[in-house]
Parts: structure tokens; sequence; C-alpha cells
């Protein structure tokens, strides 16, 4: 054969976007799809309404319940498997016309699932595990039997799964429906999700907003209730930041815990910061319903990488039944959290305090920990990601792994691998020191902090105001993480800091700004531009402690409520 041409190369990859962007559409049921609807990147209205001018009531009553409450309406026929997938179909075919944030929706599938389901349960009166019938969004990485997997790349389109990702058969083993895929950066290396197939999703409370990354599809998907539950990936804030833009709850586990074998990754054996895959959802309760399924199906048995710990109930019964001991990360010194956030983590300390629980002041040298993470992502040079994209003949787009150095070498590596064990132990010595041996008090259960210091950042804006220290700090020491909502930007209550930003709006002292990112994220804010967006905070606990984060995030939950 002939070289292939830049130009053919070209026309090759547009024309499968195109035809991918196509089949997404016409997987739709026509009397679910409303071409009439339109994408924007500048329309600045919450579309939360929109679906009530389309949807039945019966669909409404549907999408308005959380996945624990699904399972149990789907179990006793008060709804049937196949209603409640037609309702969530309805309702994310509307939210990919308003936010395109799904790469595949596979309603035949789906359906047919949905229908064998019913049969069951009508057959035997059992259902056929404890998630029958819910039907479950994936973040595009998870591979799943029988559609394409893209990971934000263009080159595997066309290429159907054999295999399911190993999370994804212990969803399906115990009844869930996956009806939806949904939109991610590319290679999941940046902040916000745009990609060369479906270009830039929206944020659904304004869709001048991004809706985050890499999960960022996901995030703006279960965010206009058009999934009940999904999972996304965390390797540097990639579950946090969307589930903090769209006020959701979103667990980032320890390495481990949630099987990760059979998802398409960038930088697959990179080993030394590891990413890790978890649930977002509405509720803690619906986190907590989750983990116990995929953690009772005894992943490491499917996964080599996952530790053979049960879930510990007693463990969430035991930190619900006394007080706490809570650190409050205000800032690390270097990006000033936007209003609402340092508002939220005031009220949320005193709310712990006044319940009886102690707060204390808690900060990591965070500046230290992105050095050595943006390293690790750095570490071959974006090299992986250009390779992916040429495959296809596709542009790459900027990530986190862009740098003008040169790609480590093995013993570089090895060096840096014992940097980020040093700064591990660093901070395991600082937790461990929390603790006050004369009042007999151990260290300090976990710590609240902000997910990001801008509420959200405008479309286009990120690369100005992407900050990730406070997520990717987490990624770093690989602890248990879950973000929180605590309500909503009001311009009558989350006034901005004074011009000077050297004081806030009741004329309270703020540290100078430390950079040129630090002053754009403070002068960004602006309570009209900003109202109604979500404002969410991170809980952090220790390695390996979902358990127990669950069971302060349901402490937390009740003092905010």
């Amino acid at each position: 054969m002939g070289e292939t041409t830049s130009n053919e190369i070209r026309q090759s990859w547009q024309d499968r976007v195109a035809d991918k962007k196509s089949r997404i559409l016409a997987s739709i049921p026509k009397e679910f799809d409303h071409p009439e609807l339109t994408h924007s990147l500048e329309d600045t209205a919450s579309v939360q309404d929109v679906p009530q001018k389309y949807l039945s009531a019966k669909e409404l009553g549907i999408t308005a319940l959380d996945a624990s409450s699904l399972v149990v309406a789907i179990r006793e026929k008060k709804y049937t498997s196949v209603e409640v997938l037609n309702a969530f179909t309805h309702r994310a075919a509307i939210a990919h016309r308003l936010l395109h944030c799904c790469l595949a929706l596979p309603y035949d599938l789906a359906l047919a699932r949905a229908k064998e389901l019913d049969a069951f349960l009508d057959k035997t009166g059992e259902t056929v595990g404890p998630l029958h019938g819910l039907p479950i969004s994936v973040k595009d990485q998870c591979r799943l039997i029988g559609t394409e997997t893209t990971c934000g790349f263009v080159y595997p389109i066309g290429n159907v799964d054999k295999d399911d990702a190993a999370v994804v058969k212990i969803l399906k083993d115990a009844g869930a429906n996956i009806f939806a895929k949904t939109s991610l950066s590319i290679g999941c290396m940046w902040g916000e999700t745009v990609n060369n197939i479906l270009g830039r999703a929206s944020n659904p409370f304004n869709r001048s907003f991004s809706c985050g990354g890499s999960s960022g599809g996901e995030g703006a998907l279960i965010g206009f209730k058009a999934s009940p539950l999904g999972f996304g990936s965390d390797l540097g804030g990639s579950i946090r930041s969307p589930s903090a833009y769209q006020g959701l709850y979103g667990l980032r586990p320890s390495s481990g815990r949630v099987p990760y074998y059979r998802m398409l990754n960038s930088m697959e054996g990179q080993q030394t910061i590891v990413s890790v895959v978890g649930p977002m959802a509405r509720s803690i309760d619906d986190i907590e319903m989750i983990m116990k399924v995929i953690i009772s199906s005894s992943p490491w048995t499917l996964d080599p990488y996952c530790v053979p710990i049960a879930w510990r109930t007693d463990a969430v019964n035991e930190i619900t039944n006394r007080k706490l001991r809570i650190g409050v990360f205000e800032w690390d010194g270097v990006c000033l959290p936007q209003p609402p956030i340092r508002s939220a983590l005031k009220r949320t300390a005193a709310a712990l305090q006044a319940a009886g629980h102690e707060t204390i002041p808690w900060k990591i040298d965070q500046q230290r920990a992105t050095e050595l993470v943006l390293k690790v992502f750095r570490s071959d040079a974006a090299g992986d990601i250009r390779r992916q994209c040429a495959k296809s003949g596709e542009p790459p787009m900027e990530s986190g792994c862009d740098t003008p150095d040169p790609a480590l070498g093995i013993t570089q590596s090895w060096d840096l691998a014992m940097e980020c064990l040093d700064f591990r132990a660093a901070v395991l010595e600082q937790w461990n020191q929390t603790a006050d041996a004369s009042k007999g008090l151990p260290p300090m259960d976990a710590y609240i902090a902000p997910v990001v210091p801008a509420v959200a950042p405008r479309h286009g804006d990120y690369s100005k105001v992407r900050y990730f220290a406070y997520t990717a700090t987490v990624n770093l020491l690989d602890y248990t993480a879950c973000t929180f909502p605590t309500g909503f930007v009001d311009p009558a209550l989350d006034l901005p800091d004074d011009t000077s930003l050297v004081k806030d709006a009741q004329g309270g002292s703020l540290p100078p700004p430390t950079c040129e990112r630090d002053e754009t994220i403070r002068r960004r804010y602006d309570p009209e531009v900003y109202n109604g967006l979500p404002v969410c905070l991170q809980l952090v606990g220790r390695k390996l402690e979902e358990e127990k984060v669950v069971g302060m995030m349901k402490i937390i939950r009740d003092l905010l409520n």
C-alpha cells in the first residue's frame, strides 16, 4: 500500500468522529429524543427544569429517586426495570442534547437486560441481586461488552468490547443495568471534560461553566438527575472535581478497594500514583450501598491489585456513635479558596463543634505534593497520549502530562518513587502527631478541605484557574476522600472580597495574593455570575478507611441538613 497522507488520516479520524456522534443519537428511541434541544457553552441559565417539559409525571417521579430508593421500588414492584430504564434513558437523552455528556447510550442492550430482569422477578419472585434493575452509568474507561470504550481517544472507535471491566462485571452480577457511558477528557489527564469526539461537556447548573474532569460527563449526567449513580476514576481529582461542580457525593477510595482491572487508561503501568475507580451519587446512602455490594463480591478474586478486606460495617457504626476529631484545612498558603468555599468550611466546622465534636487546625505541604505529582504525570513527557492520538491522526489536546522537559529515565523514575514514599511517610507522622497523649485522645479521624479553590471554572478559563493541589495531594497519599454538598452560591450571602483582595466583604483581613494564579482565582469570583452553582467540600480519611469516611460523612450530612 502507498503512504497514507496527513490529509487522509485527518479525514479518517473526522469521519470516525462523525460516525460515532451520529450513532449515539441513532441509539436513542425517537420518543425520547428532542432534536430542538441544543448544546451551548454560552448559555448561563440552569437547564435543570428542562425535563419538566418533556418527561411524564411517572418519569419525573422515577428520576427524582436516589439509587437506594430505586432498588427498593423495583424489588417491591412499584416500578419495573423497563420503566426505570426508560425514564432515565429519556432524561439522559435530554442531558446529552443539552450538555454533550454521553459517549454511548446503548439502549437496545439495556432494554434487553431490563426485560430479562423483569422476567426473572416475575417468574421467581426473587431479584437477581441487590442492584436488581438499577440503571448505572460509567465513565467511558469502563469496558462494557457490546460497546466501544474510548478513554476520550478517537482510535478505539469501531472496536467493540468483548470483555467487561471487573467493576462492570460485579455490577452486572448484582443486577445492575449499565445504560450510559459518559464523556471524559483525552486520556483522563485534564480537569475539564473536552475531547475531539464530542468537544466540551457543560455544567447543568450553568452551561457557561465546566462540569469538571476528567469524569465530567459522569458528573453532568448525575447532576442532571439523568443517572441515579455512576462510576468515575480519580488520578488527581477526577471524581471529586466533577462531583463538587455538580453538588454530588463522590468517593475516591484508596487503591485496592474497587477493582480497576480491564479499564482503559493512559500511562498504563505507571504505578507511583495510581488511578482508582469510585462511585458518584446524590446521597451518601447510595455510596455506602454500592461500596458494600462491590466489596461483598470479593473483588480480589477478579483484580490482583485488590486487597482482601471485607466491608467493615462495625467501623461505620463505631464512628457514628462517638465524638470525632476533625482537622480543618482552610487553605494551603498558595491558592486561597473563593468566599463561598471559605464560608462552607466555617459553617461545617461550626456545626461539628456545636455537636460536641473537636476541630483542630490542619495543613499539608501541598506545594511539595504538587511538585511530586506533576513530575509523575509528566514522567513520559506526554508521550503516551501523543502515541494514542497518532493512532487515528487526531490532534493532541492540552493535558496534565505536557512539559518541555524530556521523559524520565528508569533510575530517575525510581528516585521519584522514593521521593513520593518519603512524602507519604512525613505526612503519616504529621497525622500521628495530632494525638493528644495528655488527654488520652487518638490522632484526628479525618480532615475537611476545599476540593478546588474555585467554585467552578468557566469554559476556556480552566488553564488560568487550574489548581488541583487540594485533590492531587490525596492521590499522592492514597487516602480515602469523599466530596459532600454544603449548599449553593447565594449572592446575598456569599459576598465578594474587597477589590484590594486583602480584606473580605466584612472587612476581615486576608493574606495578599501569593501568585498570579491565586490572584486570578480570587478576582474571577462574581456572586451574580456564580449564582446557583453548588458548593462542595471534601472529607479526607486515612488509607483504606472507606467505611470510616462513610460513617463520618453521614454525621456531617445530618449536621448540615
